[in-house]
């Protein structure tokens, strides 16, 4: 079973050759459009009823729920992370079914009803509904949806089919997810206000059927993303990351704590925006119609012939991402987070 164009492997190997060997003892459906990696969603062709669109994920208790702060934050968050796996293949939301493992010492009847409706309108922000689940009592709190959509013909939008020269687009701001993970978990704070309610960008998806020629979410943070898009597609990327590509937050969390920005670029809470390789041609056409959706597209830097991986951060310092993101993916979330990247940093300088 072929994995990725030219039998590439995502940047996180073990993850990765898991799911390969998983894949070899599991028959593949005649209907599946995508190979592993391929795509965010999987993708199936039910002939006269159209394409279906379906994805699963499972944020785990610690370091993954970092940027939820409340029950209905964890909700929304829960909702959010499987549609936003729609929204990168342009899919139109059904539903979504929604599994909890919860501790018994934790949960209130107050705190589910919140949860409920957290997970309830965001849905219904993506124009969905949540239609069921499963709840368990376990040791440690999780929480998977599912979210199912619809692809119309001859719309099929995936990981594959960037070229050489292809301009890259993220929807928005990046980096409010790195920040308000790292001011949880690093800076021991969770900050003033209400929660941190990512969105996923269902309303991007008729511009980008048009325009887009592939695409990834920056659910692992946008750096992780341009990497995937561009050694699926056998090319090299070359990533620029001005002061105007980043969320708000993310300055003030980089001052906290001395950092550069671009490290909120570079670990794996990430924002839900969606990055997108397309012609130069037809960069500014998708932006107008993207802005008429009330969304604030970017360009982030473009793809390349060959294999090179580079980052072109805010102060124009040029590095070379796989070896970078690599020692990023090695720090430990739940340890001392803030002392071992700027030790990270410092071998860099």
């Amino acid at each position: 079973m072929t994995a990725t164009a030219g039998n590439r492997l995502p940047l996180n190997v073990d993850e990765g050759s898991l799911i390969i060997a998983m894949r070899e003892c599991v028959a593949r459906s005649p209907q599946q459009l995508n190979n592993a990696f391929e795509a965010d969603a999987e993708l199936l062709d039910l002939g006269t009823a159209g394409l279906l669109a379906v994805t699963v994920d499972t944020l785990n208790g610690g370091a993954e729920l970092a940027t939820a702060i409340t029950p209905y934050a964890k909700g929304w968050l829960t909702t959010t992370v499987s549609v936003s796996d729609l929204a990168a293949v342009a899919a139109d939301p059904v539903a979504v079914l929604v599994s909890c493992s919860l501790r018994r010492d934790s949960w209130t009847l107050e705190d589910a009803r919140e949860f409920g409706r957290g997970a309830s309108e965001a849905a219904e922000r993506y124009g969905c509904h949540v239609v069921g689940g499963d709840t368990n009592w376990a040791n440690e709190e999780s929480f998977t949806s599912c979210a199912l959509g619809t692809v119309p013909r001859g719309s099929v939008l995936s990981r594959l089919g960037a070229r050489p020269g292809d301009a890259l687009y993220v929807t928005g701001p990046i980096g409010a997810g790195n920040a308000v993970g790292f001011r949880a978990l690093a800076l021991g704070g969770t900050g003033a206000g209400q929660p941190w309610l990512p969105e996923a960008r269902v309303a991007a998806s008729e511009a980008l059927r048009r325009y887009a020629r592939a695409c990834i979410d920056t659910s692992d943070g946008l750096l992780n993303a341009a990497v995937s898009l561009a050694e699926l597609n056998g090319l090299g990327a070359e990533v620029v990351l001005h002061d105007e590509v980043y969320a708000p937050i993310v300055s003030a969390v980089a001052d906290s704590a001395r950092l550069p920005r671009w490290c909120s670029a570079a670990a794996e809470w990430g924002e839900f925006e969606l990055l997108y390789a397309i012609d130069p041609a037809d960069a500014q056409p998708c932006a107008r119609a993207l802005s008429q959706r009330g969304l604030n597209p970017l360009r982030v830097g473009h793809l390349v012939a060959g294999s090179e991986l580079l980052l072109i951060d805010e102060s124009g310092q040029r590095q070379e991402l796989r070896n970078l993101l690599t020692r990023m993916r090695a720090l430990d979330p739940a340890g001392s987070l803030l002392a071992d990247l700027r030790a990270l940093l410092a071998e860099g300088s």
